[in-house]
């Protein structure tokens, strides 16, 4: 996947998974869509999100991740870190959470911001899936695991990916704003 897709695909899943807190009475993150759009918390939150999205790809030198945070990306090479390994699987995202965790203790972030870089992360493992590679999810052990989607990166399926997630992205927001009603839509059907 490009950044592109990384991005609004991490954008999308926060969105998604806001919505599953609330719906199943997890934890009520709902003002992070129903809110005001200057709430400082919406803005942490979603940046935390898009940001974090991209983060995986940190073990690929030439990747937006890799060339920001060239000085994480080059030790990883270094080490023997491959693309597509470590950062892309569970422990991986371990490693991650009780890292960035860490920084909630020296105030440098806050537990909104946290929450938007592990979903972010996460939703980078998954859209990762759809790739033809697929993911080492279960680090070092090798076995890749992947959805049956089989899309290229750069290729015309992760276009019509990208369309169809800013699709849905804009019809969610739209919707939870009340902007578009599809109650009359369903009582015409």
């Amino acid at each position: 996947m490009t950044y592109h897709t990384h991005s609004l695909f991490g954008f999308v899943f926060a969105v998604i998974i806001v919505k599953l807190l609330a719906l199943f009475d997890i934890k009520d993150l709902s003002y992070l869509i129903k809110g005001s759009i200057l709430n400082a918390d919406l803005w942490k939150f979603y940046t935390a999100a898009i940001i974090a999205s991209l983060l995986p790809d940190i073990d690929h030198a030439n990747s937006k991740a890799g060339k920001t945070l060239w000085f994480i990306s080059k030790p990883l090479k270094w080490f023997g870190i491959k693309h597509r390994g470590l950062t892309h699987s569970i422990l991986g995202f371990i490693l991650f959470a009780l890292l960035s965790k860490e920084l909630i203790k020296y105030n440098w972030i806050n537990r909104i911001i946290w929450y938007g870089l592990l979903i972010g992360y996460i939703s980078h493992i998954l859209s990762d899936m759809l790739n033809v590679h697929g993911i080492p999810l279960f680090y070092p052990n090798d076995k890749k695991f992947k959805f049956n989607t089989n899309i290229t990166t750069g290729s015309w399926g992760e276009h019509i990916l990208f369309v169809v997630i800013f699709a849905t992205v804009v019809l969610l927001i739209v919707s939870e704003r009340g902007y578009l009603n599809f109650n009359g839509l369903l009582d015409f059907l």
